[in-house]
Protein backbone atom coordinates (compact mmCIF):
# COMPACT_ATOMS: atom_id res chain seq x y z
CA UNK A 1 0.00 0.00 0.00
CA UNK A 2 1.57 3.30 -1.03
CA UNK A 3 2.50 5.59 2.02
CA UNK A 4 -0.09 8.49 0.99
CA UNK A 5 -2.72 6.33 1.57
CA UNK A 6 -1.83 4.47 4.59
CA UNK A 7 -1.07 7.70 5.73
CA UNK A 8 -4.89 9.42 4.84
CA UNK A 9 -6.30 6.16 6.88
CA UNK A 10 -4.11 6.75 9.67
CA UNK A 11 -5.59 10.64 9.68
CA UNK A 12 -8.71 9.64 8.80
CA UNK A 13 -9.81 7.67 11.60
CA UNK A 14 -7.62 8.97 14.24
CA UNK A 15 -9.17 8.50 18.01
CA UNK A 16 -7.12 11.39 19.27
CA UNK A 17 -9.84 13.77 18.04
CA UNK A 18 -13.46 12.59 18.78
CA UNK A 19 -14.98 15.65 17.20
CA UNK A 20 -13.24 14.69 13.80
CA UNK A 21 -14.12 10.76 14.52
CA UNK A 22 -17.65 12.08 14.69
CA UNK A 23 -17.39 14.06 11.72
CA UNK A 24 -16.12 10.86 9.92
CA UNK A 25 -18.59 9.12 10.80
CA UNK A 26 -21.64 11.76 9.88
CA UNK A 27 -19.66 11.64 6.42
CA UNK A 28 -19.68 8.10 5.65
CA UNK A 29 -23.36 8.31 6.71
CA UNK A 30 -24.60 10.84 4.78
CA UNK A 31 -22.92 9.19 1.46
CA UNK A 32 -24.92 5.86 2.17
CA UNK A 33 -27.97 7.44 2.75
CA UNK A 34 -27.77 9.60 -0.16
CA UNK A 35 -26.54 6.32 -2.38
CA UNK A 36 -29.27 3.91 -0.84
CA UNK A 37 -32.20 6.50 -1.39
CA UNK A 38 -30.69 7.10 -4.80
CA UNK A 39 -30.76 3.07 -5.71
CA UNK A 40 -34.34 3.03 -4.60
CA UNK A 41 -36.03 5.52 -6.32
CA UNK A 42 -34.48 4.21 -9.08
CA UNK A 43 -35.90 1.16 -8.50
CA UNK A 44 -39.05 2.43 -7.68
CA UNK A 45 -39.49 4.33 -11.06
CA UNK A 46 -38.19 1.44 -13.16
CA UNK A 47 -39.84 -1.09 -11.64
CA UNK A 48 -43.57 0.97 -12.20
CA UNK A 49 -42.26 1.43 -15.78
CA UNK A 50 -41.68 -2.16 -16.24
CA UNK A 51 -44.63 -3.42 -13.95
CA UNK A 52 -46.86 -1.18 -16.51
CA UNK A 53 -45.22 -2.37 -19.38
CA UNK A 54 -45.79 -6.03 -18.54
CA UNK A 55 -49.32 -4.97 -17.99
CA UNK A 56 -49.93 -3.19 -21.57
CA UNK A 57 -48.32 -6.45 -22.86
CA UNK A 58 -51.43 -8.23 -21.82
CA UNK A 59 -53.84 -6.34 -22.71
CA UNK A 60 -52.39 -4.53 -26.61
CA UNK A 61 -51.20 -6.52 -29.75
CA UNK A 62 -47.47 -6.07 -29.93
CA UNK A 63 -47.39 -4.86 -33.56
CA UNK A 64 -50.30 -3.64 -35.10
CA UNK A 65 -51.19 -3.28 -39.02
CA UNK A 66 -53.24 -0.84 -40.39
CA UNK A 67 -54.80 0.36 -43.95
CA UNK A 68 -55.25 4.12 -43.78
CA UNK A 69 -57.20 4.55 -46.95
CA UNK A 70 -59.76 1.55 -48.30
CA UNK A 71 -61.35 -1.37 -47.21
CA UNK A 72 -58.68 -3.75 -45.75
CA UNK A 73 -59.74 -7.06 -47.88
CA UNK A 74 -56.30 -8.60 -48.52
CA UNK A 75 -55.05 -9.03 -45.34
CA UNK A 76 -55.44 -13.03 -46.41
CA UNK A 77 -52.10 -12.60 -48.62
CA UNK A 78 -50.40 -11.44 -45.44
CA UNK A 79 -49.40 -14.89 -44.70
CA UNK A 80 -46.74 -14.85 -47.23
CA UNK A 81 -45.00 -11.64 -45.68
CA UNK A 82 -44.84 -12.85 -42.49
CA UNK A 83 -43.31 -15.83 -43.16
CA UNK A 84 -39.88 -14.39 -43.74
CA UNK A 85 -39.93 -12.90 -40.59
CA UNK A 86 -38.66 -15.56 -38.02
CA UNK A 87 -38.97 -12.90 -34.71
CA UNK A 88 -42.93 -13.24 -35.77
CA UNK A 89 -44.91 -16.16 -33.96
CA UNK A 90 -48.32 -15.59 -35.14
CA UNK A 91 -50.69 -13.16 -36.40
CA UNK A 92 -54.32 -12.64 -36.76
CA UNK A 93 -57.45 -9.97 -38.15
CA UNK A 94 -59.30 -8.31 -35.84
CA UNK A 95 -62.51 -5.81 -36.10
CA UNK A 96 -62.19 -2.99 -33.45
CA UNK A 97 -64.70 -0.09 -33.14
CA UNK A 98 -66.96 1.52 -30.26
CA UNK A 99 -70.69 0.85 -29.62
CA UNK A 100 -73.02 1.35 -26.91
CA UNK A 101 -73.96 -1.84 -24.76
CA UNK A 102 -77.64 -1.12 -22.43
CA UNK A 103 -79.38 -3.65 -20.58
CA UNK A 104 -83.18 -2.14 -19.72
CA UNK A 105 -82.42 1.30 -18.69
CA UNK A 106 -78.51 1.28 -18.51
CA UNK A 107 -76.71 2.85 -21.37
CA UNK A 108 -72.46 2.15 -21.09
CA UNK A 109 -70.27 3.04 -24.19
CA UNK A 110 -68.06 0.07 -24.87
CA UNK A 111 -65.25 -0.89 -27.50
CA UNK A 112 -66.35 -3.91 -29.40
CA UNK A 113 -63.47 -6.05 -30.65
CA UNK A 114 -64.24 -9.23 -33.34
CA UNK A 115 -61.38 -11.78 -33.64
CA UNK A 116 -60.88 -15.99 -34.29
CA UNK A 117 -61.43 -17.48 -30.89
CA UNK A 118 -59.11 -20.09 -31.63
CA UNK A 119 -56.30 -17.51 -32.54
CA UNK A 120 -56.62 -15.63 -30.65
CA UNK A 121 -55.47 -17.92 -27.66
CA UNK A 122 -52.28 -17.81 -28.61
CA UNK A 123 -51.67 -13.72 -29.47
CA UNK A 124 -53.76 -12.31 -26.68
CA UNK A 125 -54.76 -14.99 -24.47
CA UNK A 126 -58.41 -14.11 -23.65
CA UNK A 127 -59.08 -17.17 -22.54
CA UNK A 128 -56.73 -17.19 -19.43
CA UNK A 129 -58.81 -13.82 -18.20
CA UNK A 130 -62.22 -15.46 -18.00
CA UNK A 131 -63.38 -15.06 -14.13
CA UNK A 132 -66.96 -16.16 -14.81
CA UNK A 133 -68.38 -18.57 -17.72
CA UNK A 134 -66.47 -19.44 -20.21
CA UNK A 135 -64.06 -18.45 -23.04
CA UNK A 136 -67.28 -19.70 -25.95
CA UNK A 137 -67.67 -17.75 -28.99
CA UNK A 138 -69.19 -20.37 -31.67
CA UNK A 139 -72.29 -18.82 -31.28
CA UNK A 140 -72.24 -15.10 -33.35
CA UNK A 141 -74.74 -14.17 -30.80
CA UNK A 142 -72.48 -14.46 -27.93
CA UNK A 143 -69.85 -12.26 -26.20
CA UNK A 144 -67.57 -12.19 -23.44
CA UNK A 145 -67.23 -8.86 -21.60
CA UNK A 146 -65.52 -7.17 -18.52
CA UNK A 147 -65.66 -7.32 -15.18
CA UNK A 148 -66.49 -3.57 -14.64
CA UNK A 149 -68.81 -3.48 -17.56
CA UNK A 150 -70.80 -6.41 -16.24
CA UNK A 151 -71.05 -4.79 -12.61
CA UNK A 152 -72.32 -1.33 -14.70
CA UNK A 153 -74.99 -3.23 -16.66
CA UNK A 154 -76.06 -5.84 -13.60
CA UNK A 155 -75.18 -8.74 -15.99
CA UNK A 156 -73.92 -12.44 -15.49
CA UNK A 157 -73.31 -15.13 -17.18
CA UNK A 158 -76.40 -16.30 -19.42
CA UNK A 159 -77.98 -12.25 -19.77
CA UNK A 160 -78.63 -10.85 -23.19
CA UNK A 161 -77.71 -7.05 -23.10
CA UNK A 162 -77.80 -5.04 -26.60
CA UNK A 163 -75.20 -3.37 -28.82
CA UNK A 164 -76.12 -0.45 -30.66
CA UNK A 165 -73.99 0.37 -33.67
CA UNK A 166 -72.67 3.80 -35.04
CA UNK A 167 -73.22 2.93 -38.17
CA UNK A 168 -76.82 2.85 -38.65
CA UNK A 169 -79.45 3.14 -41.67
CA UNK A 170 -80.98 5.67 -42.83
CA UNK A 171 -84.84 5.26 -43.86
CA UNK A 172 -87.98 7.30 -43.92
CA UNK A 173 -88.83 8.02 -40.32
CA UNK A 174 -84.97 9.19 -40.19
CA UNK A 175 -81.93 7.46 -38.87
CA UNK A 176 -81.95 4.33 -37.38
CA UNK A 177 -79.30 2.86 -35.22
CA UNK A 178 -78.69 -1.12 -35.58
CA UNK A 179 -79.18 -2.85 -32.42
CA UNK A 180 -77.84 -6.86 -31.67
CA UNK A 181 -79.14 -8.49 -28.96
CA UNK A 182 -76.18 -10.84 -28.06
CA UNK A 183 -75.80 -13.78 -24.81
CA UNK A 184 -72.90 -12.98 -22.32
CA UNK A 185 -71.33 -15.92 -22.40
CA UNK A 186 -67.91 -14.89 -20.12
CA UNK A 187 -66.69 -12.01 -18.19
CA UNK A 188 -63.33 -11.39 -17.97
CA UNK A 189 -60.79 -9.37 -16.07
CA UNK A 190 -57.82 -7.82 -17.02
CA UNK A 191 -56.41 -5.52 -14.05
CA UNK A 192 -57.37 -2.39 -15.78
CA UNK A 193 -60.28 -0.37 -15.22
CA UNK A 194 -59.98 0.83 -19.06
CA UNK A 195 -60.57 -2.65 -20.26
CA UNK A 196 -62.69 -3.92 -17.80
CA UNK A 197 -65.05 -1.34 -18.22
CA UNK A 198 -65.18 -0.69 -21.77
CA UNK A 199 -64.49 -4.00 -24.02
CA UNK A 200 -66.45 -6.42 -25.32
CA UNK A 201 -65.24 -9.19 -27.59
CA UNK A 202 -67.22 -11.40 -29.90
CA UNK A 203 -66.75 -14.05 -33.15
CA UNK A 204 -64.82 -11.70 -35.96
CA UNK A 205 -67.55 -12.79 -38.69
CA UNK A 206 -70.28 -12.01 -36.08
CA UNK A 207 -68.35 -8.30 -35.61
CA UNK A 208 -67.84 -7.98 -39.98
CA UNK A 209 -71.39 -8.48 -40.31
CA UNK A 210 -72.60 -6.19 -36.95
CA UNK A 211 -70.67 -3.43 -38.43
CA UNK A 212 -71.61 -4.25 -41.84
CA UNK A 213 -67.60 -4.80 -42.95
CA UNK A 214 -68.43 -7.34 -45.50
CA UNK A 215 -64.92 -9.07 -45.59
CA UNK A 216 -62.72 -6.06 -44.54
CA UNK A 217 -61.10 -5.79 -41.09
CA UNK A 218 -59.55 -3.17 -39.39
CA UNK A 219 -56.33 -4.62 -38.92
CA UNK A 220 -53.91 -7.21 -38.40
CA UNK A 221 -52.28 -7.88 -34.70
CA UNK A 222 -49.14 -9.61 -34.71
CA UNK A 223 -47.24 -11.40 -31.63
CA UNK A 224 -43.33 -11.88 -31.55
CA UNK A 225 -41.16 -13.82 -29.77
CA UNK A 226 -39.56 -11.47 -27.72
CA UNK A 227 -42.41 -7.91 -27.31
CA UNK A 228 -39.22 -5.74 -27.40
CA UNK A 229 -37.62 -6.22 -30.44
CA UNK A 230 -41.34 -4.76 -31.96
CA UNK A 231 -39.07 -1.89 -33.33
CA UNK A 232 -36.84 -4.22 -35.04
CA UNK A 233 -39.73 -6.15 -36.78
CA UNK A 234 -41.45 -2.79 -37.58
CA UNK A 235 -38.74 -1.74 -39.45
CA UNK A 236 -38.39 -5.32 -40.99
CA UNK A 237 -42.27 -5.16 -42.17
CA UNK A 238 -42.29 -1.45 -43.65
CA UNK A 239 -39.28 -2.78 -45.64
CA UNK A 240 -42.26 -4.70 -47.45
CA UNK A 241 -45.20 -2.79 -47.29
CA UNK A 242 -45.44 0.77 -48.26
CA UNK A 243 -48.46 3.38 -48.01
CA UNK A 244 -51.45 3.23 -47.43
CA UNK A 245 -50.23 0.85 -44.76
CA UNK A 246 -49.27 2.00 -41.57
CA UNK A 247 -47.43 -0.49 -38.60
CA UNK A 248 -47.32 0.66 -34.88
CA UNK A 249 -46.01 -1.14 -32.20
CA UNK A 250 -47.38 -1.35 -28.51
CA UNK A 251 -44.34 1.19 -27.69
CA UNK A 252 -45.34 3.52 -30.44
CA UNK A 253 -49.13 3.79 -29.03
CA UNK A 254 -48.32 4.12 -25.00
CA UNK A 255 -45.06 6.52 -26.40
CA UNK A 256 -46.13 9.16 -24.14
CA UNK A 257 -46.77 7.34 -20.95
CA UNK A 258 -43.29 6.01 -21.54
CA UNK A 259 -42.08 9.12 -22.42
CA UNK A 260 -43.60 10.76 -19.15
CA UNK A 261 -42.27 8.34 -16.91
CA UNK A 262 -38.51 8.39 -18.08
CA UNK A 263 -38.86 11.82 -18.14
CA UNK A 264 -39.62 11.56 -14.13
CA UNK A 265 -37.36 9.08 -13.65
CA UNK A 266 -34.22 11.05 -14.78
CA UNK A 267 -36.09 14.13 -12.72
CA UNK A 268 -36.16 12.19 -9.45
CA UNK A 269 -32.31 11.18 -10.31
CA UNK A 270 -31.11 14.50 -10.26
CA UNK A 271 -32.88 15.73 -7.40
CA UNK A 272 -31.52 12.55 -5.27
CA UNK A 273 -28.21 13.10 -6.42
CA UNK A 274 -28.33 16.56 -4.40
CA UNK A 275 -28.50 14.39 -0.91
CA UNK A 276 -25.28 12.68 -2.26
CA UNK A 277 -23.87 16.43 -2.88
CA UNK A 278 -24.89 17.95 0.09
CA UNK A 279 -23.37 15.28 2.03
CA UNK A 280 -20.22 16.17 -0.31
CA UNK A 281 -20.35 19.64 2.10
CA UNK A 282 -19.95 17.57 5.24
CA UNK A 283 -16.84 15.62 3.66
CA UNK A 284 -15.17 18.99 2.38
CA UNK A 285 -15.64 20.68 5.85
CA UNK A 286 -13.90 17.28 7.61
CA UNK A 287 -11.22 17.62 5.45
CA UNK A 288 -10.52 20.91 5.78
CA UNK A 289 -10.66 20.77 9.37
CA UNK A 290 -8.42 18.35 9.15
CA UNK A 291 -6.23 20.05 7.33
CA UNK A 292 -5.74 22.84 9.53
CA UNK A 293 -5.32 20.26 12.52
CA UNK A 294 -2.37 18.23 10.70
CA UNK A 295 -0.55 21.41 9.70
CA UNK A 296 2.59 20.53 11.84
CA UNK A 297 2.73 16.66 10.39
CA UNK A 298 1.98 18.78 6.85
CA UNK A 299 5.04 20.58 7.74
CA UNK A 300 7.73 17.55 9.12
CA UNK A 301 6.43 15.43 5.83
CA UNK A 302 7.42 18.21 3.64
CA UNK A 303 10.69 19.27 5.28
CA UNK A 304 11.65 15.24 5.30
CA UNK A 305 11.18 15.33 1.34
CA UNK A 306 7.42 15.05 0.39
CA UNK A 307 6.35 16.95 -1.85
CA UNK A 308 2.72 19.25 -2.74
CA UNK A 309 1.15 16.21 -4.83
CA UNK A 310 1.87 14.27 -2.11
CA UNK A 311 0.29 16.07 0.36
CA UNK A 312 -2.43 16.45 -2.08
CA UNK A 313 -2.46 12.57 -2.24
CA UNK A 314 -2.94 12.41 1.15
CA UNK A 315 -6.14 14.28 1.57
CA UNK A 316 -7.64 13.20 -2.02
CA UNK A 317 -7.58 9.64 -0.44
CA UNK A 318 -9.49 10.60 2.37
CA UNK A 319 -12.34 11.94 0.13
CA UNK A 320 -12.06 8.73 -1.73
CA UNK A 321 -12.29 6.35 0.87
CA UNK A 322 -14.98 8.12 2.76
CA UNK A 323 -16.93 7.96 -1.12
CA UNK A 324 -15.39 4.08 -1.08
CA UNK A 325 -17.30 3.07 2.19
CA UNK A 326 -20.05 5.36 2.31
CA UNK A 327 -20.65 4.42 -1.64
CA UNK A 328 -20.44 0.70 -0.73
CA UNK A 329 -22.42 0.46 2.15
CA UNK A 330 -25.65 2.66 0.35
CA UNK A 331 -25.05 -0.29 -2.35
CA UNK A 332 -25.46 -3.06 0.25
CA UNK A 333 -28.34 -1.77 1.72
CA UNK A 334 -29.99 0.01 -1.22
CA UNK A 335 -30.18 -3.16 -3.15
CA UNK A 336 -31.03 -5.36 0.20
CA UNK A 337 -34.48 -2.81 0.59
CA UNK A 338 -34.92 -3.58 -3.31
CA UNK A 339 -34.29 -7.31 -3.17
CA UNK A 340 -36.52 -7.58 -0.07
CA UNK A 341 -39.42 -5.14 -1.14
CA UNK A 342 -39.63 -6.69 -4.66
CA UNK A 343 -39.27 -10.14 -3.33
CA UNK A 344 -42.25 -10.08 -0.73
CA UNK A 345 -44.27 -7.51 -2.35
CA UNK A 346 -43.93 -5.15 0.27
CA UNK A 347 -45.77 -2.48 -1.47
CA UNK A 348 -49.18 -3.05 -2.47
CA UNK A 349 -51.37 -1.13 -4.99
CA UNK A 350 -54.59 -0.35 -6.14
CA UNK A 351 -54.70 -2.16 -9.49
CA UNK A 352 -58.20 -0.36 -11.17
CA UNK A 353 -55.83 2.71 -10.51
CA UNK A 354 -52.03 2.19 -10.96
CA UNK A 355 -52.67 -1.10 -13.45
CA UNK A 356 -50.40 -3.30 -10.81
CA UNK A 357 -51.48 -4.86 -7.88
CA UNK A 358 -48.23 -3.92 -5.82
CA UNK A 359 -45.19 -2.09 -6.83
CA UNK A 360 -42.42 -4.10 -8.69
CA UNK A 361 -38.54 -2.59 -7.63
CA UNK A 362 -36.33 -3.11 -10.58
CA UNK A 363 -32.56 -1.83 -10.89
CA UNK A 364 -30.16 -2.04 -13.56
CA UNK A 365 -26.86 -2.51 -14.14
CA UNK A 366 -26.72 0.99 -15.60
CA UNK A 367 -28.59 2.45 -13.14
CA UNK A 368 -25.94 0.83 -9.97
CA UNK A 369 -23.05 1.81 -11.68
CA UNK A 370 -24.03 5.26 -12.35
CA UNK A 371 -25.24 5.65 -9.00
CA UNK A 372 -21.62 4.19 -7.60
CA UNK A 373 -19.92 6.33 -10.40
CA UNK A 374 -21.68 9.45 -9.90
CA UNK A 375 -21.34 8.98 -5.83
CA UNK A 376 -17.50 9.03 -6.49
CA UNK A 377 -16.98 11.69 -8.56
CA UNK A 378 -19.07 14.11 -6.16
CA UNK A 379 -16.75 12.70 -2.83
CA UNK A 380 -13.74 13.05 -5.00
CA UNK A 381 -14.70 16.69 -6.69
CA UNK A 382 -15.35 17.94 -2.94
CA UNK A 383 -11.55 16.74 -1.97
CA UNK A 384 -10.02 18.88 -4.42
CA UNK A 385 -10.03 22.50 -2.08
CA UNK A 386 -9.37 20.93 0.86
CA UNK A 387 -5.81 18.86 -1.22
CA UNK A 388 -5.09 22.04 -2.63
CA UNK A 389 -5.39 24.24 0.61
CA UNK A 390 -3.36 21.38 2.77
CA UNK A 391 -0.84 21.40 -0.04
CA UNK A 392 0.73 24.99 -0.05
CA UNK A 393 1.41 25.19 3.53
CA UNK A 394 4.70 26.79 4.10
CA UNK A 395 6.71 24.42 6.93
CA UNK A 396 8.90 27.36 7.81
CA UNK A 397 6.02 29.30 8.96
CA UNK A 398 4.67 26.54 10.35
CA UNK A 399 7.69 25.22 12.65
CA UNK A 400 9.16 28.66 13.42
CA UNK A 401 7.67 28.54 17.12
CA UNK A 402 8.24 25.04 17.64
Amino acid sequence: MPLYIRIAIRYLFSLKSKILSFMTVISIVGITVGVAALLITLAVMSGFLWGIKEKLLETTPQVVIFKITGKFNEYKDFGDIFSDIPEIVDWEPFVYSQALASKEKTVQAVTVRGFIPEKDKDIMGLDKKIIVGKYDLSDENKVIIGKDLAFALDVSVGDTINIMSPFGRKTPLGFLPKIKKVKVAGILYFGVFEYDSTFVGMNLKAAQKFFDLGDSVTGIQIKIKDPYLADTVKKKIQKKLSYPYVVRTWMDMNKSLFQALELEKFAMFLVLALIVLVASFNVSSLLITKAREKRKDIAILKTIGADNSFIQKVFLWQGLIIGIIGTSLGLIIGLSAIYIADTYHLVKLNPEVYMISYLPLKIGTLDILSVATASMIICFISSIIPARMSSKEVPAEVLRYE
